[in-house]
């Protein structure tokens, strides 16, 4: 007796995941790095002092104790103006002392970015685990940068007034929160898209599904 031309009716057929699982992260991460890429290379070729060049402030000298109040009134606003300026040169000295960290951190975060993109286009399962590399190498960086940034203005700021020191360290904790919150779901959307594409699927079996058996034609009698 011939056997029935097509496998029975299953129910369901295993499909592979979606290559997009990898390809969509793969996308988002090239944005990531090119931002980082350009981000790097300003710092780079553009010194931070220079952003002071086209200020042009007069030191103030000594107050005119026996001057007119228009004289002294002069006097105040260019000692304010010549303060700021002192505040901000001294921010950008400490930054341009941060700036080879900056660049070798973007460098590093980049060369593993692109080395987690090929990958990933590639449906290499370890392109998801140079992903958490990049993420993990990324979030330190920016929470140090974060941290030193935000010390370096608080210091500053407090030789002015106790109360904007105490601004600034709010303002500090949530910078440093907002950092790790979004570096947070960040995480949990690449750990999603690395069980995604492992994750093989059940559809409906149809006609599409089905393959004919072949079988040998018997020789002699049927029973």
């Amino acid at each position: 007796m011939q056997a029935a031309p097509w496998q029975g009716h299953t129910g369901h057929v295993n499909t592979g995941p979606s290559k997009w699982w990898a390809w969509g992260l793969a996308i988002f991460l090239a944005i990531q790095v090119f931002f980082t890429l350009i981000g790097t290379i300003i710092t780079a070729i553009i010194p931070y002092d220079m952003l002071l060049d086209d200020w042009e402030v007069e030191e103030p000298g000594e107050y005119p104790t026996n001057g007119t109040s228009e004289e002294q009134d002069e006097w105040n606003w260019t000692k304010e103006e010549w303060d700021s300026y002192l505040l901000i040169n001294e921010m950008m000295d400490e930054m341009e002392s941060m700036k080879s960290l900056q660049i070798w951190s973007g460098i590093l975060t980049c060369g593993i970015g692109m080395v987690a993109i090929v990958m990933l286009f590639q449906q290499n399962p370890n392109g998801f685990k140079m992903t958490y590399v990049w993420l993990g190498i990324s979030t330190v960086t920016q929470v140090w940068m974060q941290y030193k940034m935000q010390s370096t203005m608080s210091d500053i700021i407090s030789s002015m007034s106790d109360e904007a020191s105490m601004w600034m360290s709010v303002n500090m904790g949530l910078s440093l929160g907002g950092t790790m919150v979004c570096n947070t779901l960040l995480l949990l959307i690449v750990i999603m898209c690395s069980m995604k594409s492992q994750d093989t699927q059940l559809v409906e079996e149809s006609g599409f599904h089905r393959q004919p058996m072949e079988t040998p034609n018997q020789i002699g009698p049927q029973p």
